[in-house]
């Protein structure tokens, strides 16, 4: 029964972030997209940490794997926070490529956080 449920819960987790990153692409309001992408990459930092405290602490190594997953959402939001404010200068010039930038990071950290508590990375 307990394996049921988890699979449920695997599953309902796939759906949501496949549902989240879908949508992140292909949604042309800003501001409904701008809210979705900080939901979206709080989402990647809790699958890292679900899959961090899911392992015993002497799995060094695959807890650092899991955390390195968590940095690539912390680095999309990192990066999307910075560019914006440097697009509002002026500096740099295309703030379409700069979003992509930090939302194919958030993608990379919320996919690779799933396929690692799946077991498959």
């Amino acid at each position: 029964m307990a394996f049921g449920i988890l699979t449920l819960l695997f599953i309902v987790v796939s759906l949501i972030s496949l549902f989240g990153i879908l949508l992140l692409f292909l949604w042309k309001d800003s501001s409904g997209r701008e809210a979705l992408f900080y939901l979206l990459a709080a989402w990647g930092l809790l699958i890292a940490a679900c899959s961090i405290l899911s392992l015993p602490s002497s799995f060094m190594l695959s807890r650092t794997v899991s955390f390195s997953f968590g940095l690539l959402s912390a680095a999309g939001l990192f990066w999307h926070r910075n560019m914006e404010k440097e697009d509002d200068v002026g500096e740099i010039g295309n703030g379409r490529f700069t979003h992509l930038v930090s939302f194919l990071l958030v993608t990379a950290s919320i996919l690779l956080g799933i396929l690692k508590l799946y077991g498959l990375v």
